[in-house]
């Protein structure tokens, strides 16, 4: 048995891993009740940072999962360009939390580090799921066709 099958073996269960940390981070940050009125919120926040940092990591997982080749008769024949789709996803991830951790020093002279590193984070959060979702959407797209042509 080849590296390459024995981690294709792997493919299907690091994603669904990372996905069940986003769908569990997803499902208790809604159900996070409000603060009473007399706290600081301080518990609240530390919750929406705990379940922020498990779905963030679920998805690194679930992105890099995807990029894993697939095993000789297991996994999702995603192609090359797909796949490095997912593995942009996962740097675009990590980055939007480098990105304005590293730019705010550089920045923090200027009237723009807030709205730098906010903008940093949005832009590379939004890129690191529109990639996931495309590369995605263009697998389940060639299925499709496959499937009906």
């Amino acid at each position: 048995m080849s590296l390459r099958s024995r981690l294709g073996v792997l493919q299907l269960p690091v994603t669904g891993v990372g996905f069940l940390g986003v769908a569990f981070a997803a499902s208790q940050l809604s159900a996070i009740p409000p603060s009473p009125p007399d706290s600081d919120g301080f518990v609240e926040g530390l919750a929406v940072l705990l379940f922020f940092a498990v779905g963030f990591v679920g998805f690194v997982v679930a992105a890099l999962g995807l990029a894993i080749p697939p095993g000789e008769n297991v996994g999702i024949r995603f192609n090359r360009w797909q796949r490095r789709l997912f593995v942009g996803a996962a740097v675009a991830a990590v980055a939007s939390l480098v990105v304005p951790f590293v730019a705010w020093p550089v920045l923090a002279s200027t009237v723009f580090a807030t709205e730098f590193s906010v903008l940093a984070w949005l832009v590379l959060s939004l890129a690191a799921v529109s990639a996931l979702v495309a590369g995605l959407g263009w697998r389940a797209a060639q299925a499709v066709a496959r499937r009906v042509g």
